[in-house]
């Protein structure tokens, strides 16, 4: 390996699940590397970016530093002698299907033919509780559709190891998404977009890496905000939409919680602002009164004072991993082995 290899900033690689937010994600990527970003686009959602399509990417333009794409679902943990930084952002499951059908209402007739016929024929004149009804009756043999929690499980790699469940896009398994994004360097939020972006901005200059994010740049949102009056669980249709997305849910809450526990953390050591320290110091209130309001209020002038100093120098972290495994089959296998060790223990217990 060259020492220019050696010294090569990870490659990032932002896996982007459809509607969640990753136009604005990719924008805030272009503007930090310019003509080393690079938004990959493919118009079937069933194709997938392999380590050897990566590989090719990388000598055509050796120094891209970052990949925005919905194909990236195959994670190797190095392309080409160059490790990988891997981001990727969770919605609240029932936002992201309201949001898939009012963007497949407006963009219905730029579709490929092949995306087209997974719709009803009049997607874009229906209302949208009548396109849920009907969306939701033509894929029903799914049971489900999860497809944040699918779309880390691709039929690629699950199939090696035997685990399918018929659904082309990917396995409904949470045990084995779960697996994979806790081995990702970061998993944002939606909801929470302007910490999300805060707490990446800090990881990747713990690396050397420089980015800069717009907090207030909202890139493809659709005109209509607001969530409809009958996604709710005492409505008919409100009630399947939430019943479809449990696995993404259970992931959602997890990283979810997790973001927020690294946003008090980097809070607790970067100045972000003045309305999170007046936030640290009302929530020191509660448990530890004055004397924690006081500390709080001491701490939020030390680290403001500290960013009117020259920048300090990135935080070492540990080397990234340089592999020929990718975290999907690591996750599948392991997923597969613990079921065997599972059936082993049942049967030496069902045999005493």
């Amino acid at each position: 390996m060259s020492s220019d290899e050696e010294n090569a900033p990870p490659l990032i690689l932002h896996c982007h699940i459809p509607k969640t937010a990753g136009t604005t994600v990719s924008e805030g990527l272009r503007k930090s590397f310019n003509l080393y970003h690079f938004h990959h686009f493919h118009p079937d959602p069933f194709y997938i970016l392999t380590r050897d399509v990566l590989e090719d990417l990388l000598q055509i333009n050796p120094s891209l530093r970052s990949i925005t794409s919905h194909n990236l679902r195959s994670f190797p943990l190095s392309i080409a002698n160059r490790g990988t930084f891997f981001v990727t952002f969770l919605r609240r499951p029932e936002d992201a299907f309201i949001s898939t059908l009012r963007f497949a209402q407006r963009e219905f007739f730029t579709f490929p033919p092949e995306v087209r016929r997974l719709w009803p024929k009049d997607t874009p004149q229906l209302p949208l509780r009548e396109l849920a009804r009907q969306y939701l009756d033509l894929t029903a043999t799914c049971l489900d559709l999860c497809t944040q929690t699918r779309f880390f499980c691709s039929p690629s790699a699950t199939a090696e190891f035997g685990l399918c469940d018929g659904h082309s896009y990917g396995l409904n398994s949470y045990e084995i998404a779960f697996s994979i994004l806790q081995q990702f360097h970061f998993v944002g939020v939606v909801e929470e977009m302007k910490k999300s972006l805060q707490v990446l901005t800090d990881l990747l200059w713990q690396r050397g890496i420089r980015v800069y994010f717009d907090l207030n740049l909202k890139m493809n949102a659709s005109p209509e905000h607001s969530r409809p009056t009958w996604l709710n669980s005492d409505d008919e249709i409100g009630k399947r939409v939430f019943e479809t997305g449990t696995t993404d849910r259970l992931l959602y809450d997890h990283f979810h919680d997790s973001l927020l526990e690294s946003y008090r953390h980097l809070r607790s050591r970067c100045w972000l602002g003045a309305r999170p320290a007046v936030r640290d110091a009302i929530e020191a209130f509660p448990s530890q009164r004055w004397r924690g309001v006081t500390r709080s209020m001491v701490n939020s002038g030390r680290l403001f004072w500290q960013r009117q100093r020259p920048d300090h120098s990135p935080i070492q972290v540990d080397e990234v991993e340089l592999s020929t495994d990718t975290l999907e089959v690591r996750a599948a296998r392991a997923f597969v082995e613990g079921d065997q060790r599972k059936i082993a223990q049942a049967r030496r217990r069902e045999f005493n």
